[in-house]
């Protein structure tokens, strides 16, 4: 367990990067940028985290192990159609927590980690993989096609400042999960 002191100082930094994440790239902030923000210590900066990237790499990593324990948790005890909606809603829960979707919507905006959707993405893919009966090399396209998607639709959501309430939007991605891209344009237009 961390000492509270740690704790603090690591939550001093991470929310300084997010502050800064508001308005510049990570490319453009610096360690003593953060530090500043911070009001700590280089050295304690140093005693946490290799770099600004290492300090990304954590917050991040938390956010996925909180994702991943979601949806094993869901679809271990449910269901596969009734985990798919369980953990849409599990989900979209845990990001609309304020914590979690300010930091969705700093690390998912061009100012984030161009590389985050692609970490969900393949934690998606992931835990389909786990309850899927059909694992070929063609399966592969379809868990892509369908956690990206579920990902783009989180994405447009939570940068949409006119957002349709989280109970439309998980409708309406159920819909896209149950749905051929065809129908959804049709049943949209």
């Amino acid at each position: 367990m961390e000492h509270a002191k740690i704790r603090h100082s690591k939550n001093k930094i991470r929310n300084a990067l997010l502050t800064m994440l508001q308005e510049k790239s990570i490319e453009k902030i610096t360690v003593s940028d953060l530090t500043k923000k911070a009001r700590v210590n280089r050295s304690t900066f140093y005693s946490h985290y290799a770099d600004k990237f290492d300090l990304i790499a954590d917050l991040e990593a938390y956010f996925i192990y909180e994702i991943d324990t979601t949806l094993t948790t869901t679809f271990k005890n449910n269901s596969i159609e009734d985990a798919v909606v369980l953990s849409i809603q599990k989900i979209i829960d845990f990001a609309l927590e304020p914590d979690n979707f300010n930091f969705l919507k700093i690390m998912l905006s061009p100012n984030g980690d161009p590389k985050f959707a692609n970490k969900i993405t393949q934690s998606i893919s992931n835990q389909i993989t786990l309850v899927s009966e059909v694992d070929n090399h063609l399966s592969i396209y379809i868990k892509r096609f369908v956690s990206r998607g579920l990902i783009e639709l989180v994405i447009t959501w939570i940068g949409d400042n006119d957002r349709p309430d989280k109970q439309t939007f998980i409708d309406l991605i159920k819909k896209s999960q149950l749905l051929s891209p065809v129908q959804l344009v049709l049943n949209h237009s």
